[in-house]
Order: C-alpha cells, then structure tokens, then sequence
C-alpha cells in the first residue's frame, strides 16, 4: 500500500482492516478457509509520511515481488490545486510507473486514479474514480476510458475505484478472487457495507457537477430548471431566447457539449430523485412534477439511469 504527504490514510487502513477482519473471521468461523494477507505500508522514501489531517503513517519494507500495489486518493482543496499537487508527487507517479513494468498489478482508490492517469498506465485502458472527479480525469488523461458512475473497472492489471470507501470494494474483489465468495458476504454484513455495489449513480449529485460553461447555456438552463415541470419544445425553447432552433442547438452544443433535452432529462431525473426521499408522493405524482406524462416512461428511464426502480431508490436512501 503506497503512503504518501497528504495520502487519505483512511482509504488504505480501511481497505487494510476488511481484510484482517476476513482473516480473522476466516479462522474463527470457517473450517476449511483460514486465509492470510501480508499488507505492508510503503513509500518512496523515509520512515514514515504525513498524511491528510496531519496523520503520521509509519512506512515498511516493501516486498520484493508484491501481488499487488495500492494506490490510495489525496487531500486538495479546490480542483485548481489538482495539477500543483500532482506535481508534488511526481517521485510517487514514477514509483507507480516502475512497479507496473515490473509486472504488478495496480489498483488505486477514488483519486489514487490521477497518480496512475500521471504515471501513464491509464493510456488505453477503462478506468473509474469518484463521479465528482471523473470529468476532470477525463480531461486530464484523455487516452484513459472513464467510466464516471463506474464503481470498479478491472482493465489488464490495472484496478480503479469509486469514491472514498470503495477500498472495502477493493477488499472484497481481492476475496472473491482467491474464492473466498461466503467470506466476502460474511464481512459484507459484519460492516453493513454492500458488496453487491457495482454503480455509483445513485450517490451522483449533479448540483455539485454543475459548472459555468458559458453565459448562454447558463441562461438555457436556468430557464429549463425553471420550467422543468412542463412539456419540453424546442421552437419554444428558441423562441425564449430569440434564436432559431438550429442556432439554439448549436450554441447550447458548443459551450455545455450536450443538447438541451439530454441536459432537461437528467435534471429530472435528479429531481426526482430528491423527490423521492424527501416526500411521500406516489411515483406517478412524481411523474407529472418533473414534468412527464407516462409513469411506465419514466420509471424506465429512471432504473437506466440510476441503477434502481425509483421505489427501489427511496427504500434504499429514504433514511438519508
């Protein structure tokens, strides 16, 4: 497990503690299963890092030929101090590098993904980090395939995750790998983590993914979330701003890069989303709120697009 200044520690010791739990669980309940896992801390130098929050992490020595390399996220306050910090850790992308070419396998927790896209062993292959962060990924190493709602992605040796806890993923693909599928569930209900999670899209918040493209797709969509309710038209649409549908479709396209009727879709979808685990209204009074007719319609497009049936989806996070 690579420790670094400023590493989320929390991403690498609860990756590390499910395992020992399966471990300790793996002798004390389950005859023929005693399985073992030998984790050992490691860096690029020195004894020990200071990690987010001020944590220190002491370091080991590392194996020799390990199975694998974990690569956790790190702290940064705002996505302008993304490429400073990754600039910092430049000694780490090359240590990744290097251990690849050896032949490991690498796998990286939520933004450990930026560390890999730097290292250059993205290139080609699918990949996944946080959704919050999967757009700037994508910028940043275009040859990788980002998967933004992707919770894990196993693509030739590399490994990447979803958001913070999906370390647990991490621990629980590592015991199905070596066939360990009933010690995998009995940690599962031990943690009351799922180990059936394969989508982040119903933790998405598209209000923190809403960034300022331009002053005219700005206007576009403020003007559809205001009438988010009512039938979708686009010469009326148009015709709000003075503008034919084409040259509409055109300037939308250019600055927000979709059109607005993808764009008119997921915001309704996220409302309804709120909707559903904020009141008791029925599925088809939800429906019509967010401005469609067919209740049949829009519990298709919601299960597409989330990954639950939207009552699926209010059992499931209504306690939030």
């Amino acid at each position: 497990m690579l420790a670094y200044p400023g590493c989320l520690g929390s991403e690498l010791l609860g990756m590390s503690d499910s395992l020992l739990v399966a471990e300790r669980l793996s002798h004390a309940l389950l005859k023929n299963t005693r399985i073992r896992f030998d984790l050992r801390m490691v860096g690029v130098a020195g004894r020990s890092v200071i990690a987010a929050g001020g944590i220190r992490l002491g370091l080991q020595t590392a194996h020799r030929r390990p199975d694998l390399l974990v690569v956790p996220g790190f702290d940064f306050r705002r996505m302008a101090d993304l490429g400073p910090q990754l600039a910092k850790l430049s000694r780490q992308s090359r240590f990744v590098a290097a251990t690849f070419r050896r032949g490991v396998p690498v796998a990286a927790i939520c933004g450990g993904a930026f560390l890999l896209g730097e290292a250059g062993v993205l290139d080609e292959r699918r990949a996944a980090t946080a959704w919050l962060f999967a757009a700037e990924l994508a910028r940043r190493y275009p040859a990788a395939q980002v998967e933004p709602e992707a919770m894990f992605v196993e693509d030739s040796g590399i490994i990447t995750t979803g958001a913070f806890s999906s370390g647990f993923d991490l621990a629980v693909y590592l015991l199905r790998k070596g066939g360990n599928q009933k010690l995998a569930q009995m940690i599962s209900r031990m943690t009351f983590l799922d180990a059936q999670r394969k989508s982040q899209a119903p933790f998405v918040d598209a209000a923190l993914l809403e960034r300022s493209r331009g002053a005219f797709s700005d206007s576009v969509k403020a003007w559809l979330r205001r009438h988010l309710s009512e039938r979708y038209r686009l010469e009326r649409l148009a015709h709000a701003f003075r503008v034919s549908p084409r040259t509409l479709l055109r300037r939308f396209g250019t600055e927000f890069a979709e059109s607005p009727l993808t764009y008119l879709r997921r915001i309704r979808i996220d409302a309804s989303k709120h909707l559903l685990v904020t009141t008791e209204l029925s599925i088809s009074a939800i429906t019509e709120r967010i401005g469609y007719e067919d209740t049949s319609t829009f519990i298709r497009m919601f299960s597409n697009r989330v990954g639950h049936t939207p009552a699926r989806y209010r059992q499931r996070f209504k306690e939030f």
